[in-house]
């Protein structure tokens, strides 16, 4: 209480300071100021680098397993076709439960706290994976990961959103997809060298790193304006926005967007009409984003491009999907805050669409082909390029901007609530998505199915051009 009394009085001397004197923020100062923030949202990307790293734990594993089944208990471990299956489909079963109970955390008590507290089943999860005798446990222990996954998603993109500079807040909350690419990539890439079970014991360390991280975290400035600790928030947001903001000014319009005293925050703040709206909104993009095909050729890559019969081997086929992601990703960064969220979608989707028309198209004529034609032989390229340029540009806009739009939309006394619903029906959207997707190729033909992606992307288009409310630059309360 000393130390906050003295940094209060510290804030008011220097505000008496600027009050002779505020001019514009020095280049120098607010690059380093900057710099701070870039490294706080790194250490938050911390949890999505873990959320990353358990993701594609499956695909290393069980080719491992393939080959060695011993555990580390004596005995073999041995899964049939729906096991391995459900050892993807739980974690997104687990991360449904996740989104919801961080959706009562990240209000009770706050953004830092709760990142601190899901290092707990991450931990757990991941011990449990490593030392499972059977595939009972193995898939308990992946259900378990889901759930800290699922926490995830609501707890730091809330604390992002909520830390950012409003002009730079695009850039920064696309960090976390970052997080999660680059996490898969340290889980596959050791998955070539590792036993499974010693791959899981290395996945303990990024949460490790987490908790260890997250101690050098403020909480966030927003959390406190809405619990009434007024005097702790100006503190933080003083370090965060510098000596030439108006720290007073943001605080008053965190009150007011609130309604700190007066207006109703939680699950019953949700009825509101316009919430009501914002949430319809992201939640068709979460269903836009995976209706058009994203998911499918992120999660089956090789599956896709072997059935169009592209002349590429599965590992490679990998790791070009695994590079494209880091680029999409980083081309996300240097957009985000330039063209605007509304803008990287519609342009995302636009792409998507052309890709996968084109995709579709080339199907049917090969498949229509008379035989020995070999004239398609020579465009054998053209599945390669259209679903590695999809995925590209989905990674800009289709991908992170409704993930984005889940925190930014929403008020601080509603934005772990309200991320909650949008997040659980994208995963279960994700789940039925993954499942359906033998069944539709069977109902629609190969063809029809990248024509219905398109098609999707072509109404994604037009939803986005319409209904999006662009945030770039703006507060969000």
């Amino acid at each position: 209480m000393e130390k906050e009394s003295y940094e209060i009085d510290a804030l008011d001397q220097k505000d008496e300071e600027l009050d002779a004197y505020k001019g514009e923020e020095p280049a120098a100062v607010r690059r380093k100021r900057e710099l701070k923030q870039v490294g706080l949202v790194s250490l938050v990307g911390l949890s999505y680098f873990s959320l990353g790293a358990m993701l594609p734990w499956p695909s290393p594993a069980l080719s491992d397993m393939a080959e060695n089944n011993a555990t580390l208990v004596g005995t073999e471990i041995s899964l049939t076709s729906a096991e391995k299956d459900m050892t993807g489909s739980l974690v997104y079963l687990g991360t449904l439960f996740g989104a919801w109970v961080a959706g009562f955390l990240v209000s009770a008590v706050g953004r830092r706290r709760s990142l601190q507290l899901i290092v707990a089943p991450y931990v757990v999860g991941w011990l449990i994976n490593g030392l499972a005798p059977n595939p009972p446990v193995l898939l308990t222990a992946r259900f378990i990961l889901g759930l800290a996954g699922g926490m995830t998603t609501i707890a730091g993109y809330a604390f992002v959103v909520e830390l950012a500079d409003s002009h730079l807040r695009g850039t920064m909350a696309t960090i976390p997809t970052m997080g999660i690419v680059l996490g898969g990539l340290y889980t596959v890439s050791l998955g070539y060298v590792l036993a499974w079970h010693v791959l899981a014991f290395v996945c303990i360390l990024p949460p490790l790193l987490l908790l260890v991280g997250s101690f050098f975290l403020p909480e966030s400035p927003s959390y406190l304006v809405i619990k009434g600790r007024r005097q702790q928030a100006l503190v933080i947001l003083r370090s965060l926005r510098g000596d030439y903001a108006d720290v007073e000014a943001e605080v008053a319009d965190l009150e007011r967007r609130n309604r700190v005293g007066g207006g109703e925050g939680g699950w019953r703040g949700l009825l509101k009409a316009d919430v009501l709206k914002r949430i319809a909104v992201v939640v068709t993009l979460f269903a836009l984003m995976q209706l058009c095909g994203n998911f499918v050729f992120m999660i089956y890559t090789a599956r896709v491009l072997q059935a169009t019969g592209a002349p590429l081997d599965p590992d490679a086929i990998t790791a070009i999907a695994g590079a494209l992601k880091v680029g999409g990703t980083l081309a996300a960064i240097l957009l985000m805050d330039r063209v605007g969220r509304r803008n990287c979608l519609i342009g995302s989707h636009a792409v998507n669409a052309a890709c996968l028309l084109i995709l579709g198209t080339y199907v049917h004529l090969a498949e229509g082909a008379e035989p020995g034609d070999d004239s398609f032989d020579r465009l054998k390229w053209v599945p390669t390029v259209c679903v590695t340029v999809s995925l590209f540009f989905c990674d800009i806009g289709v991908h992170p901007v409704p993930y984005v739009l889940s925190s930014e939309y929403f008020p601080t006394n509603l934005r772990a609530q309200a991320s909650s619903i949008c997040i659980s029906a994208g995963t279960i959207l994700t789940f039925l998505v993954l499942q359906l997707y033998s069944p539709m190729m069977e109902l629609f033909t190969q063809a029809g199915l990248y024509w219905f992606y398109g098609a999707t992307s072509v109404v994604g288009v037009v939803f986005c051009f319409v209904a999006v409310i662009e945030t770039k630059g703006k507060a969000v309360g």
